[in-house]
């Protein structure tokens, strides 16, 4: 018998779990703990049908919308083709002039109806029922979706180089989490893995040091458009922000979230639900079993403050704070509308007040700095508790993005930039923020009994000057002295990456821990292993993220036009 061999026989297995809420089935045994295996798949319930259920429509109604576009494309050929064997110019499959006569009834519909999803006049309610039919399902055909991904151009006067630092941001994450989630159960050499990876700069795209700062880099593009979007809403207003503004403001982020954020979680429960487990089954059932219990978190958007440490989809508490941070956009633009000087000062109030709430949290309760996984398990669990998974110690980022845009947009019409001088200083201060953040990770001692005011410090800046020195980067790009750095984040394929990241951050860690459960002996880490890893998930996840954006999130989009009309909005988050 092999060495591997040992850590399973038939139903048993002799592997002792590194993490305490991993050993939950565990009992204890002479020579190391004994953990049950799953004999099967997971127990189904009235929850894990009801997921089954919306997994499986979210795939029907897609297929079920591009054939009935594809049908009705093929009957208006029959009907207007003159002669046999004459050409049309088709979009995919639904022929142009078809979806331009479309396009012009419903905007005709849309300006002389009140409602969207009806015809003139008082129409019964079986047309009422028939168009609302009709419109669902081009939403979601591929025909209208498709060419919407299949894109590199830039949408309007959005800043092209975001499209390269977010596609790179979520790599970057992406290779953390295949690092740390793999670590988590699935190594037979982990001791090795935290001595070669955790405090080595080296490994700094991967699980060592200040891996996280791809997320508040998410946040400072997320506060740079969340401004854009409303001031483009606020001057369509006639400059009035109206109640009725702000509202369509939120409602229209909570569908750019929710949709494919609950769809999510109902894919997580159908996979997890139908995989049949093996001896690492331990952190599936986890997850599985807290999304049965706390899902109404998700739906609220509260779960980073509600079940944080049994949270349903733990990663989405992003989301979380993300809308919270929109809820505050509108009253800072108000500020922004009535005064400049009171704006600066908000704005330093608010600063101040993330950065000491974030700096008396590390003292009080002793959090870790760099790396939470080298700390105790409780000094752990209340980073992520207290500190990691709240606005108000991750506002900074989003303050960043959110103040850089409005600056941007009240002096776009002037070169603020005026000599290559003022570039040339601007990319050394950025650099070398970035470097000073990278490198005091490493420096500063958060592991003595008593917590020092340096790893506070550190602890409430980091994550805000890391923002400010990506920022920096979008603004220099935007006023025409990205140079090289420009051109590179600007290439035409990120934009393609960037209209399915959203979709891809939300699947990835899913698949992910649905490969470490799979496996039936653990993983030994090599870098050339590691590495492997990485890249058939980033795979996987394209391929998953583009067919949930295909599936799920853009024909919601297309829905949320066809009731609310389109937006002067620039693109997502992701």
């Amino acid at each position: 018998m092999s060495q591997l061999d040992i850590l399973r026989f038939r139903d048993a297995s002799f592997l002792a779990p590194p993490l305490s809420l991993l050993t939950m089935n565990s009992s204890s045994s002479s020579g190391g703990s004994v953990a049950t295996c799953a004999t099967g798949k997971f127990h189904l319930d009235t929850f894990v049908a009801v997921c089954l259920f919306l997994t499986l429509l979210g795939l029907v109604l897609p297929l079920a919308g591009t054939l009935y576009v594809t049908a009705r494309g093929w009957g208006s050929d029959h009907r207007a083709s003159p002669a046999h064997g004459t050409p049309s110019a088709i979009y995919g499959s639904l022929p142009l002039r078809e979806l331009e006569r479309s396009e012009q009834s419903h905007r005709i519909r849309r300006t002389h109806c009140p409602a969207h999803l009806s015809l003139c006049g008082t129409p019964g309610r079986g047309k009422r029922f028939l168009g609302a039919t009709d419109c669902v399902l081009k939403c979601f055909s591929w025909q209208k979706n498709v060419p919407a991904i299949w894109t590199t151009k830039t949408p309007g006067s959005t800043c092209s180089a975001l499209n390269g630092i977010r596609v790179l941001s979520l790599l970057w994450i992406m290779s953390g989490h295949t690092s740390q989630m793999t670590a988590w159960l699935s190594l037979d050499n982990v001791l090795e893995w935290k001595t070669r990876v955790l405090k080595n700069p080296l490994y700094l795209y991967s699980r060592s040091g200040p891996f996280y700062l791809g997320v508040d880099t998410f946040f400072l593009i997320s506060g740079w458009l969340s401004a854009r979007s409303l001031l483009k809403m606020h001057q369509t207003a006639e400059n009035r922000l109206t109640a009725k503004v702000i509202l369509r403001y939120y409602f229209s982020r909570l569908i750019r979230l929710q949709p494919l954020h609950m769809y999510s979680v109902c894919l997580l429960v159908a996979l997890f639900s139908l995989a049949p487990w093996g001896p690492v089954w331990e952190v599936p059932k986890f997850h599985l079993d807290n999304c049965r219990q706390v899902w109404w978190t998700n739906v609220l958007l509260l779960n980073n403050f509600l079940s944080v440490r049994n949270s349903c989809n733990g990663w989405t508490w992003y989301l979380a704070n993300d809308f919270q941070f929109h809820l505050t956009t509108p009253a800072i633009l108000l500020v922004h509308g009535k005064s400049k000087h009171v704006l600066v000062l908000l704005g330093a109030v608010l600063f101040l007040a993330s950065f000491t709430v974030t700096a008396l949290l590390t003292v009080a309760h002793g959090l870790p700095v760099p790396d939470p996984s080298e700390a105790s398990e409780n000094a752990t669990a209340l980073y992520f508790l207290e500190y990691y998974t709240k606005p108000y110690c991750r506002f900074g980022p989003f303050l960043v993005g959110l103040f850089l845009s409005i600056f941007m947009h009240q002096n776009h019409q002037a070169n603020i930039l005026k000599t290559k001088a003022q570039a040339l200083l601007g990319w050394i201060c950025s650099l070398s923020i970035m470097f000073a953040v990278v490198a005091l990770a490493y420096t500063v001692d958060d592991t003595s009994v008593t917590p020092s005011a340096a790893a506070a410090l550190y602890q409430a800046l980091h994550r805000t000057l890391w923002a400010a020195a990506v920022g920096w980067v979008v603004f220099a790009c935007q006023e025409g002295y990205g140079g090289l750095v420009n051109r590179l984040l600007s290439c035409g394929m990120w934009t393609f990456l960037a209209g399915i990241s959203y979709a891809c951050y939300l699947v990835h860690p899913t698949l992910i821990i649905l490969y470490n459960g799979l496996q039936e002996t653990l993983i030994h880490y090599t870098d050339t292993n590691m590495f492997y890893l990485f890249s058939g998930h980033c795979l996987l996840t394209f391929i998953a993220g583009l067919g949930l954006t295909l599936f799920i999130e853009k024909p919601c989009q297309e829905l949320k036009r066809c009731l609310l009309g389109s937006m002067p909005a620039g693109p997502g988050t992701f």
